[in-house]
């Protein structure tokens, strides 16, 4: 649902600014007085058409909450989440609450009760595009509030305290991640090497290069004659010592040459 997309979702949001936008429905007040039901999310207890119905958008609208909150507490302040209603919509919502079947009859010719009833829903319900304007504007408006519920494009104030439980809405989360099967963490990733850092690669074979450059010079280094210095003597004694021996090698060549001749 809601909870998983945006969570798949989530590391490819832009963190120059960004915005989730939970379409929800002030039918949230169907799930009842206590609100959420956290041990009947999925109807496995006890069912009706409108309660469920009203128990998911509740759950949107917490969710929105959570959030928003989770964002702020992460410093993701390029986050904005908001919940909204897009008003009565004449779609085919009615499906899911009378049937597909009974709904094909409502709208059949030869059903006149159905027929009246039907024209007189289109009456004060928004079409489908009227019903997107809400959620248009939240997601193209410059400013919006953070983590607040909207109804005809305006803040909708004085929401139940059902729908602000900071317990529940924690709790919820919880437990989306779990029958979810994911980890929706909004601590802010490492940064990724940008494009135009030096692709990995290239670094590869330039660190191979310097190994084995480094490698090649300690063994030309090893190949040349070292002069062996007496530890015991001064740098002058040393140097004079050097000295008597290449005159003693060159007076070796002298003599080589003298015999030679």
């Amino acid at each position: 649902g809601h909870f998983v997309l945006t969570a798949g979702l989530f590391p490819y949001l832009s963190r120059d600014g960004s915005r989730v936008i939970n379409v929800s429905s002030s039918a949230s007040n169907f799930a009842g007085p206590n609100g959420l039901d956290l041990d009947n999310l999925n109807g496995e207890r006890n069912y009706a058409p409108w309660t469920a119905y009203g128990a998911s958008k509740l759950a949107n609208i917490l969710f929105t909450n959570e959030l928003q909150r989770r964002a702020d507490e992460s410093d993701s302040s390029w986050l904005t989440a908001a919940a909204l209603h897009p008003g009565v919509v004449n779609t085919d919502l009615w499906r899911y609450i009378v049937g597909e079947d009974r709904l094909a009859d409502l709208k059949s010719e030869g059903n006149v009760l159905g027929s009246i009833a039907m024209g007189a829903t289109s009456l004060f319900a928004l079409t489908p595009e009227q019903g997107a304007s809400t959620q248009v504007f939240l997601a193209a408006e410059e400013e919006i509030v953070k983590g607040a519920f909207y109804d005809d494009m305006e803040v909708k104030t004085g929401m139940p305290a059902f729908a602000r439980d900071e317990g529940k809405a924690r709790a919820l989360w919880e437990e989306s991640e779990r029958l979810g099967g994911v980890a929706f963490d909004l601590t802010p990733a490492p940064s990724s090497v940008d494009d135009e850092s030096t692709p990995v690669d290239v670094v590869v074979e330039d660190d191979e290069e310097a190994q084995e450059e480094a490698q090649e010079n300690k063994t030309s280094e090893d190949d040349e004659p070292v002069a062996e210095l007496d530890e015991g003597k001064t740098e002058e004694e040393n140097s004079a010592i050097d000295e008597e021996d290449e005159n003693a090698s060159a007076e070796e060549g002298d003599t080589t040459e003298e015999e030679a001749s």
